[in-house]
């Protein structure tokens, strides 16, 4: 690899973490190519010249985003005391990973691709090709044991789903002690979830 070659890779990396960290800051509707252009210090031809098209940047910041998430899920679980109860943990490290600004603006991206075909096709893109990721952090989340219960994955599927409708939620108004109680009572319908003997389609 040259060095221009090292040099272009560098301005596509801070084009689009400047593009992420004004999505963060600043939203959606105010991160323009314009505003991307005026953060990185580039001239118009420079980001043209990486990113021709509005869709292209944006995709590739969709992909960071969601790095930025499983980051901070293992940042979170790494920070989580060792002794406490598997489930407990499991549902505060997904919560505290989805209060993370990054997460947030992730989540806006998600409700402007409802009416925008190829953000919605950018956004897809990148979570399939995380899947696998998803699933190892949060296998490791829960550790083992509780990933080898029958109703495990219906489980993971309504706690990850419980996380973004919260993050919704906060994004509209600052209830973070009320939701306190909301995860420790999630948390035992889990261990109840995970407990019971699943249901026979023939019973």
């Amino acid at each position: 690899m040259t060095t221009r070659d090292h040099q272009r890779a560098a301005t596509y990396r801070r084009i689009v973490d400047v593009a992420v960290e004004s999505l963060v800051e600043s939203g959606f509707a105010a991160t323009t190519t314009v505003e991307v252009q005026r953060r990185a210090g580039l001239s118009r031809g420079a980001l043209l010249h990486h990113f021709p098209t509005k869709e292209q940047l944006f995709t590739a910041a969709v992909h960071r985003l969601v790095e930025f998430h499983l980051e901070a899920m293992w940042e979170e679980l790494a920070a989580a005391p060792p002794d406490t109860d598997p489930v407990a943990r499991g549902v505060w490290v997904l919560r505290r990973a989805s209060r993370r600004p990054s997460f947030g603006a992730e989540l806006e991206l998600w409700g402007a691709a409802r009416t925008d075909e190829r953000l919605r096709t950018a956004l897809r893109s990148a979570e399939r090709g995380a899947l696998a990721e998803l699933h190892a952090v949060i296998d490791a989340i829960f550790g083992p044991e509780i990933a080898a219960r029958p109703r495990y994955p219906i489980v993971v599927d309504l706690t990850v789903q419980l996380m973004r409708g919260l993050a919704i939620s906060a994004s509209l108004q600052e209830r973070v002690r009320e939701e306190e109680p909301l995860i420790d009572h999630w948390a035992d319908i889990v261990r109840g979830l995970l407990t019971a003997d699943p249901v026979r389609p023939d019973s």
